[in-house]
């Protein structure tokens, strides 16, 4: 999640307001152990990442790997 994080600190900056709302609002709800209750998380971070994936490369590979990470850990 750091990573991500980081990548928003970085890379994010060029987003709109409402993309950059909606990946702090999907890392919020990482960081809040919801991943785990949530069976669509693992959707949410693919979708997110298909959406950055032209614009922000950086950004969307971080996104497939939390999603990765994930889906390793049963999630």
């Amino acid at each position: 999640m750091e990573a991500l994080r980081a990548e928003l600190r970085t890379t994010g900056v060029g987003l709109p307001a409402h993309e950059r709302a909606h990946l702090e609002a999907l890392l919020d709800r990482l960081e809040a152990d919801e991943a785990a209750e949530d069976p669509g998380m693992s959707e949410s971070l693919h979708l997110a990442a298909e959406r950055f994936e032209v614009k922000h490369p950086s950004l969307a590979a971080t996104l497939r790997n939390i999603g990765v990470n994930l889906a390793n850990i049963g999630i």
